[in-house]
């Protein structure tokens, strides 16, 4: 009986370690959420408690770096793993085939035919979901997306559930695209999202949680303004503070959920957020269509830290290291390869970034500089800089902005003065050299990279 039982025992523990090799993971986006606007990242104002427990309990990368300070193009990176100067190169060499392809059109319906066409140009890509279906993952779209309907990106289930003419004909153009009926999770429920976990059969899920939050409109809950009511700081600030906590508390209710249903013991919850946004305590934006529309003029769509930085946290129950953090530069291209690491899955040879997972389990890493670009980027005196290319080069020390076409540039020692208040470009002129070079090579050798498996 003896080799029996040990049979026995042998099947129950590579069960388990199949369970803790296929983890449940889910991928958490904040919207608008400037990387000061944290409990966990020392800010006496916003309230965040369930960020920080989630900081607490995991692993903190404290100066991470999106790829775009604007929404769509920093999603993609996440959905692909691609830079947005890789996506964009390819997608703007396929509209000029399908602007090609029919010339009976009148301009009005080339455009919208061209509208509909990127809207769904995800489906060429290989994404983060469809990577996971290598090890039988199961995936949900809930909130902020951008890229048709939840099948086009390789989804099994969603919120952004509709395309083309009957979604315009509900929504405005941009949040159509957006997200359109997906736009409405954790704003208003978050019920598909329970559904869809509740209709597995053990399966490991993969979810992509981003509530358009705390993006506009801003029209946080009473009881949530309430809390910012008699704190000295301005009126906008009251709100946009409000809003964060609104994302926070979306969040814990999840969380609360998973732990119901006894599912928080192999997931992994991942962290970051979208872009950036400028919203000091004391400054006031009430009025003004561009701070309303995209915070202080350092934050979204520029090219400051403001824009582009954002803590990134990985949490699970059986991390080693918990509270511990990070200070060295990570790039959102490292979180599609960490979480193909997580799940099993090998990284194709195309890919960027590098996993992120063995920083958490103590190894030592180091990146040298991170490089982004944004079309259109926010300049000081024009918020939308139109046909110009921005630069963002940031180092441990260093964190250089250029847009060649306006003649603008920026050079900040980010060692002495994180908040970027000092500029050093004409006094430190052999080093804005060295980085233009470095900036044009970049730009060579990352359009030389593949984007598809060979």
């Amino acid at each position: 009986m003896k080799p029996i039982y040990s049979l026995i025992l042998l099947f129950f523990l590579s069960c388990a370690e199949d369970k803790q090799s296929t983890p449940n993971i889910v991928l958490i986006i904040g919207d608008d959420h400037g990387w000061p606007y944290y409990g966990f990242m020392g800010n006496e104002y916003v309230e965040t408690p369930v960020l920080n427990q989630l900081a607490d309990n995991g692993f903190v990368f404290t100066n991470g770096h999106v790829t775009s300070s604007v929404c769509r193009p920093s999603l993609r990176t996440l959905l692909t793993g691609l830079y947005p100067f890789q996506f964009d190169n390819y997608l703007d060499s396929m509209k000029i085939k399908f602007k090609n392809q029919d010339t009976t059109l009148n301009d009005l319906e080339k455009g919208l035919g061209l509208v509909k066409f990127e809207h769904s140009i995800i489906k060429n890509f290989h994404t983060l979901p469809k990577m996971l279906k290598q090890k039988n993952y199961r995936s949900f779209e809930g909130g902020k997306y951008w890229e048709g309907t939840y099948e086009m990106g390789g989804f099994d289930d969603g919120m952004s559930n509709r395309f083309g003419d009957e979604l315009f004909k509900d929504y405005h153009l941009l949040l159509a695209m957006a997200g359109g009926d997906g736009l409405k999770f954790a704003r208003e429920t978050q019920k598909p999202l329970y559904n869809f976990i509740d209709s597995l059969d053990n399966q490991p899920f993969f979810i992509w949680y981003a509530p358009m939050l705390p993006h506009t409109p801003f029209n946080p809950p009473e009881d949530l303004l309430a809390l910012y009511k008699n704190k000295n700081i301005s009126e906008s600030a009251k709100v946009y503070y409000a809003m964060c906590t609104w994302f926070d508390r979306s969040l814990g209710e999840f969380i609360k959920y998973l732990e119901r249903k006894n599912l928080l013991e192999n997931t992994i919850l991942i962290y970051v957020n979208d872009n950036g946004w400028q919203q000091d305590p004391q400054d006031d934006y009430t009025g003004s269509l561009e701070f309303s529309t995209l915070g202080g003029p350092r934050g979204k769509k520029s090219l400051y830290d403001f824009g582009f930085r954002t803590p990134i946290i990985i949490s699970y129950k059986w991390l080693k290291h918990k509270g511990k953090r990070y200070s060295g530069i990570v790039s959102t291209t490292d979180l599609f390869t960490t979480i193909l690491d997580y799940a099993g899955v090998n990284k194709p040879s195309y890919l960027p970034g590098s996993s992120l997972r063995p920083i958490v389990n103590g190894s030592d890493f180091q990146r040298d500089m991170i490089i982004h670009y944004i079309k259109n980027p926010r300049v000081p005196g024009d918020p939308w800089a139109n046909d110009s290319t921005g630069y963002s080069y940031r180092t441990d020390r260093w964190h250089f902005l250029w847009v060649p076409e306006r003649d603008f540039m920026e050079l900040y020692d980010v060692k002495k003065d994180p908040f970027e208040q000092k500029e050093l470009s004409s006094d430190s002129i052999g080093v804005v050299s060295m980085i233009k070079k470095e900036i044009i090579t970049w730009n060579k050798e990352i359009l030389n990279k593949a984007i598809f498996p060979q």
